[in-house]
C-alpha cells in the first residue's frame, strides 16, 4: 500500500466543475489503510477529505469544503494512486459533487 502520511500533493488536472485550483496544497496523514488530508486554495476554505484503500493502489473517499461565497460543497471520489519512476506519488480521482452543480468529473494530483 502506498504511504501517504506527511506528503503533500497539489493538482496538475481538473475537469471543468471541479473546484480545487492549480494552488491547491492537500497534505495527508494516513493510519493503516485509513487517511485524511486537509486543503485549501483559491475559491474555497477549510477543505477536507477521508479515505480508505480498498486495494494496494485503489481508495474511496469522500471530501468537503467551504466556498468563497459560504455555500458548503461535498462530494465523493474514487482514487487510483500511482508512483513514477523516480518514486513521486500520483494520484487520479473520478469524483462526483454531491450537492450543488452535481457534475462528475477527473482530477490528477502529484506529490509536491
Amino acid at each position: 500500500m502506498i504511504n501517504l502520511d506527511g506528503k503533500q500533493f497539489s493538482p496538475r488536472k481538473n475537469s471543468e466543475g471541479g473546484r480545487v485550483s492549480s494552488d491547491a496544497v492537500f497534505i495527508f496523514q494516513q493510519s493503516g489503510k485509513n487517511f485524511t488530508a486537509e486543503y485549501s486554495g483559491s475559491g474555497f476554505y477549510d477543505g477536507h477529505l477521508i479515505g480508505t484503500f480498498r486495494t494496494e493502489t485503489i481508495a474511496d473517499l469522500i471530501y468537503h469544503s467551504r466556498a468563497e461565497d459560504g455555500s458548503l460543497e461535498a462530494g465523493q471520489a474514487q482514487a487510483q494512486f500511482s508512483k513514477t519512476k523516480s518514486g513521486q506519488i500520483t494520484i487520479k480521482m473520478d469524483w462526483a459533487w454531491l450537492n450543488g452543480n452535481l457534475k462528475t468529473g477527473q482530477s490528477f494530483y502529484e506529490e509536491i
